[in-house]
């Protein structure tokens, strides 16, 4: 259930001069959770283990077109594989020539491990990598920058603080304008842009509240 409760942090500076760092609580965890249908792609790392052949067992990096040379195996096209379908392919591979019954597992670590989602009114909505010291106006440009029905001065940031997840609006005219600081953006956070197309519970709540610089629980 959705819920407007008591504010966890106070307010942003309002006025040009008084420009205070926004003292918004750090999130539980920057590294995005992967599914087990999280996909190979470049410069990603693959961990191999194949029983009753150490010769293979590694990490391998992926090149920027996905593919990696492997002990016996030579090159190998793994991008947009899954690590299972990565262990099922070698497998395969190592049936034709080498093994009989070959017992493979993969695994799948990310070149790029924290992660930004920016959705709503933006030009390219998405998953973007975060980078030491994004910020909010940085991070919306990466997404291609404020689509013509967005409404700028209410952006959503929502993050997992001890267990919650909670979400702050920001006004990016303020921000450029200088009247506000532009706060920090960790990796799992979403961002998102208000706008006369965007439809949600929880940015209804905030368009018809007060313009906070301030997290809250949503749910």
């Amino acid at each position: 259930m959705i819920s407007a409760l008591a504010v966890l942090v106070g307010c942003s500076s309002s006025g040009k001069g008084n420009l205070e760092s926004y003292a918004l609580p750090l999130p539980d965890n920057t590294f995005p959770v992967r599914s087990a249908d999280f996909r190979a792609g470049p410069l990603d790392k693959i961990e191999i283990k194949v029983l009753d052949l150490p010769d293979l067992d590694g990490t391998y990096t992926l090149n920027i077109e996905g593919r990696t040379k492997l002990p016996l195996l030579g090159d190998m096209n793994l991008l947009g594989l899954t690590a299972l379908e990565v262990a099922e392919l070698i497998e395969v591979r190592l049936a034709e020539s080498y093994l009989r019954s070959p017992d493979v597992v993969a695994s799948l670590t990310p070149a790029y491990i924290e992660q930004v989602t920016v959705e709503g009114a933006v030009e390219s909505p998405g998953t973007y990598d975060v980078r030491p010291g994004l910020t909010l106006l940085e991070a919306v440009a990466l997404s291609g920058g404020a689509a013509d029905d967005a409404n700028q001065r209410r952006a959503v940031i929502v993050r997992r603080v001890d267990g919650q997840r909670l979400m702050a609006t920001f006004d990016l005219v303020a921000i450029r304008e200088g009247e506000a600081a532009d706060p920090p953006i960790y990796g799992n956070d979403l961002i998102i842009m208000d706008g006369s197309m965007v439809r949600s519970a929880f940015l209804d709540i905030v368009r018809t509240g007060p313009l906070l610089a301030a997290f809250r629980p949503i749910w």
